[in-house]
């Protein structure tokens, strides 16, 4: 500590502590040392300020008086004093106070105290664990009769700050906590008035257990409560009641700042009521151990767009593949490959949201229903898709057709399904020249025109044709050309071998064309089979899909929270 030729203290490396923003009298001069000194920057050197008794600005080696001198120091010992007020008041308050001692003025009267909230953002619902994330400003108001003065009497202090610690408090705690940490995040000060009132708001980020409806899932909305009571004193000591508003009036909502607050990406806050539950009336009398609480409500709804882009429009996709399975003809080979890559990716999705949706065994989510229902038309693809193959590749070595199948798959259901069978070749072929022209020496009949009687008989007397779709009764006898009506009259034996070579020649040629008909029957029914299970899985896909998710249509928040 060292002094200048007038007497002015300066640079005290313990002043700093022991003065700060205090009046410290040495030698009949008053010196204000602030936390910084002021100072001004000349040449790099601190001036230093000191007062006399009147207040005038003092001069000396290291005292140089300024006008921003002279308006400085008066505000610094304006606040000086008021400090040295307020000190006093802290002195004459705490005088005596014990903070452990409840603000009652007899021993049955009850602390009314007033909770309210502000949410300053809704961090996060964990649906697998059950478990609401929320930052939120508590609003806690009493009255300690024990710390009101005259501000009249105290230069006109009107409130106080205090630390939470030096005062009694009424020990509230969220109840309902998912993580055992019932306490606030940060011990701010009170706000201390005159009459006795105390305000304290302390920030908080809590993680409370709510139960989660996973019916209508991700088409939900879910009510969280957030239930805060006093921890150490019941009904009979604490009165608890919701929290004020600017007006007095009781504020029955969770209070949300428009300017300040978070929106969340995944939810939206519908209603956020509160309530004071009262304990049930006890009929032997006394309230000791019954408890007031304080329950805030929010009533949120998901926001769907996010499980609607990636998780319910991939699923109608892979169905309208497994869709279009049954329009792939068969001879492509790649039916079955098309619906086993569908059931794989919807067993994938349906994978992915286990870890989504909360282990419960109460409801099956919305979204979980849509993809089974998806998954076993698929699988019912793969499986019909066996059962169009196996009726494409059937040939007449290996199965009959039942006259009813013909009937129902070949003349019937085609009509009603857009089919149309092209006709046979062998039906548009020419019919032969009349027999004057061919008879004609000058016709130019010749040769081809035998090939082409060969080939096609004029009538079925030599090759009568069999009925390829009925039991055949009796075979065909090419000897009645042969040998005529009777022995008698018949061809030459040169003619018969001819006539029997060529008479199996037919015969080997029409088993051929009867085989290769039989065949493209059963082609042809797997194709009508085909169709009719397109048309059948359009339809099931379509009023299945209208009829789950047009349910969750109607699962709305309530337009009244308490109805």
């Amino acid at each position: 500590m060292a002094m200048n030729a007038e007497g002015l203290l300066y640079s005290s490396p313990h002043f700093t502590a022991e003065c700060r923003f205090k009046e410290c009298v040495f030698e009949n001069y008053y010196v204000l040392y602030a936390s910084a000194l002021y100072r001004q920057r000349r040449s790099g050197r601190a001036w230093y300020l000191g007062l006399d008794k009147e207040g005038r600005v003092m001069k000396g080696n290291r005292v140089k008086k300024t006008k921003a001198a002279a308006h400085f120091v008066p505000k610094l010992l304006e606040g000086a004093l008021g400090s040295e007020a307020e000190g006093r008041l802290r002195e004459k308050l705490f005088s005596g106070y014990d903070s452990s001692v409840r603000p009652a003025r007899e021993v049955g009267d009850r602390v009314g105290v007033s909770i309210g909230l502000s949410l300053a953002q809704l961090i996060s619902l964990n649906e697998k664990d059950e478990e609401m994330s929320t930052k939120v400003y508590l609003d806690l108001e009493w009255t300690d009769y024990r710390l009101s003065w005259d501000p009249a009497e105290h230069e006109g202090i009107d409130s106080l700050r205090i630390t939470a610690g030096s005062v009694w408090l009424p020990d509230v705690v969220l109840l309902n906590n998912n993580d055992g940490n019932f306490d606030v995040a940060l011990d701010i000060n009170v706000v201390v008035s005159s009459d006795g009132s105390v305000r304290w708001r302390p920030p908080g980020i809590y993680r409370s257990s709510c139960s989660i409806q996973v019916t209508y899932f991700p088409f939900d909305w879910q009510n969280c409560t957030m239930v805060f009571s006093s921890y150490s004193y019941d009904s009979s000591e604490v009165s608890l009641q919701t929290g004020l508003g600017p007006d007095g009036q009781e504020r029955q909502e969770v209070h949300i700042h428009e300017g300040t607050f978070i929106e969340n990406g995944q939810w939206e806050i519908i209603h956020k009521p509160s309530r004071l539950i009262q304990p049930p009336a006890d009929p032997r009398g006394g309230g000791e151990g019954r408890r007031e609480e304080v329950t805030f409500y929010l009533i949120i709804r998901r926001k769907p767009l996010f499980y609607l882009v990636n998780v319910i429009a991939p699923c109608i996709l892979i169905t309208i593949l497994a869709i279009f399975v049954f329009y792939l003809p068969p001879d492509a080979g790649e039916k079955m490959g098309l619906s086993i890559f569908a059931l794989l990716t919807l067993t994938v999705f349906l994978l992915l949201l286990a870890d989504k949706v909360p282990e419960t065994s109460l409801s099956v989510p919305i979204i979980i229903k849509y993809l089974m229902f998806t998954m076993v038309l698929v699988t019912f693809s793969v499986i019909l898709s066996v059962v169009v193959l196996n009726l494409h590749h059937r040939s007449p070595h290996t199965h009959q057709m039942p006259l009813w199948v013909r009937q129902i798959f070949i003349l019937k259901l085609p009509l009603y399904l857009g089919l149309k069978r092209p006709k046979p070749e062998r039906d548009q072929m020419p019919e032969p020249p009349p027999v004057a022209l061919r008879d004609s020496p000058g016709s130019g009949w010749g040769r081809g025109t035998d090939e082409y009687f060969i080939r096609k008989p004029p009538n079925d007397f030599l090759f009568p044709k069999p009925n390829r779709f009925q039991p055949e009764l009796s075979a065909p006898d090419p000897r009645r050309f042969i040998d005529g009506p009777n022995r008698a009259v018949g061809l030459p034996p040169e003619l018969r071998e001819v006539v029997s070579s060529i008479s199996y020649i037919a015969r080997q040629l029409q088993e051929q064309e009867d085989h290769d008909a039989l065949k493209e029957d059963w082609q042809f029914v797997a194709m009508v089979v085909d169709r009719l299970f397109l048309w059948t899985f359009i339809i099931f896909t379509s009023v299945g899909t209208l009829v789950i998710f047009l349910d969750a249509t109607y699962h709305l928040p309530p337009a009244d929270p308490f109805p």
